[in-house]
């Protein structure tokens, strides 16, 4: 990955959902948000479709709508804003040819590629494990067998065969997983298994170009990846990404100051950006505009 590092330091975001998923708003809400808090490029990464049932992922009838209405939004807000089209896609090892076909169908600027689903039902769906807890309670019993362990080996072993397979540009929400830790219910990220995964998953990721974003819509104390693990990605050369996986446009820039104090505590001076197609280095500043309050 080329590297450059850009001055003056700018505002984006990468990870946003409208309507065209289980997003608020319209793209345009979007774009006209992003200009007013002085963002210098934002990009759109609507869930893509699966072959499936899910009330969140972007009907498929509906993509070739999605690329054609960013696509004029790029030529609409070109001198003020720099806008990509891209796609958050899920990992499933038995649908690579189907991801392949999704990928080739449309010129994207970029895939972040996050893992959502981690079992599979004896009838043959597909278990969430982002949902609610008591869904996921549902799963962890009835496939998992309560087993405290496994949901948090299977989610990373899922990532790193997303990273070695798909290799997508951005690594969404890395150890999203946690969000589902209740005292009785797996193990919290600071138990040696929990760590040991996600350092497995981090040397992966460091073998390859692949982004990881800090996705600031994590617990109220932390973000997804924690912050103890900022000092193992710097140490690896990980490249990162400061998102907000907003569903609404107000959520654009939502605890940015605070992610970007942690990056620097953690010694990174840089997080990634794309211009003019190409993935480049930005130095890290602090967005004037606060949002402290997030709404899903």
């Amino acid at each position: 990955m080329k590297k450059h590092l850009l001055t003056p330091p700018v505002i984006t975001n990468y990870h946003t959902h409208t309507v065209y998923c289980d997003g608020r708003a319209e793209p345009v809400c979007f774009a006209e948000e992003a200009v007013k808090l002085g963002l210098c490029s934002l990009g759109f990464s609507a869930h893509a479709p699966v072959n499936f049932p899910t009330s969140w992922t972007m009907n498929p009838v509906r993509i070739g709508e999605y690329n054609h209405v960013i696509q004029r939004l790029k030529e609409e807000y070109a001198g003020r804003l720099d806008i990509y089209c891209g796609l958050e896609a899920d990992y499933f090892p038995d649908l690579m040819p189907e991801i392949k076909v999704l990928y080739a169908a449309h010129n994207w600027d970029y895939i972040i590629g996050s893992i959502h689903f981690i079992g599979v039902w004896p009838d043959g769906r597909r278990w969430c494990m982002d949902s609610t807890h008591e869904e996921f309670l549902e799963g962890w019993h009835g496939i998992m067998g309560g087993d405290p362990l496994r949901p948090i080996y299977d989610f990373f072993e899922i990532t790193r065969k997303m990273v070695r397979e798909m290799k997508p540009d951005i690594i969404g929400h890395l150890d999203k997983i946690k969000m589902q830790y209740r005292e009785g219910c797996m193990v919290p990220d600071s138990h040696p298994f929990f760590r040991k995964q996600m350092m497995a998953t981090l040397e992966e990721i460091a073998a390859t170009n692949c982004i990881v974003e800090v996705n600031t819509k994590g617990q109220t104390d932390d973000f997804f990846p924690g912050r103890w693990a900022f000092a193992e990605m710097k140490k690896m050369g990980i490249p990162v990404m400061i998102n907000s996986d907003a569903h609404t446009s107000q959520a654009l820039t939502y605890r940015f100051e605070q992610a970007e104090a942690m990056l620097r505590e953690s010694g990174y001076r840089t997080v990634m950006m794309m211009k003019n197609g190409k993935w480049e280095e930005r130095a890290i500043t602090t967005p004037s505009n606060k949002n402290l309050a997030y709404d899903r």
